[in-house]
């Protein structure tokens, strides 16, 4: 089971926002991911662990690989609604009974 990403490229955007994340990306002046060209990650192949859902699992919340995907898929949709992006970039959720 993979995270299905519409690669909004919302997380990228935000960034610099997070404290997690400003010792290990280059970050802009504007908070976003300086690995963010044209709305892709030019080091996707490569791309830090921080920039990985799969490992970004924690077991606190004993969830399981697809309710975390699902999860976090709703914090998507949470941004995306924030950031006045097309609905068009939200994961059905119900694709991952289909994984």
């Amino acid at each position: 089971m993979k995270f299905l990403c519409s690669q909004c490229g919302l997380c990228c955007k935000l960034a610099g926002f997070l404290k997690s994340t400003k010792d290990v990306l280059p970050i802009n002046k504007d908070g976003s991911c300086s690995n963010l060209i044209d709305n892709k990650c030019s080091i996707y192949e490569d791309r830090p662990d921080i920039c990985r859902v799969e490992k970004m699992i924690s077991n606190k919340d004993n969830l399981s690989r697809k309710d975390y995907y699902i999860k976090s898929t709703k914090v998507c949709h949470t941004l995306i609604d924030t950031f006045g992006l097309e609905d068009s970039y939200k994961i059905d959720i119900k694709e991952y009974d289909k994984l």
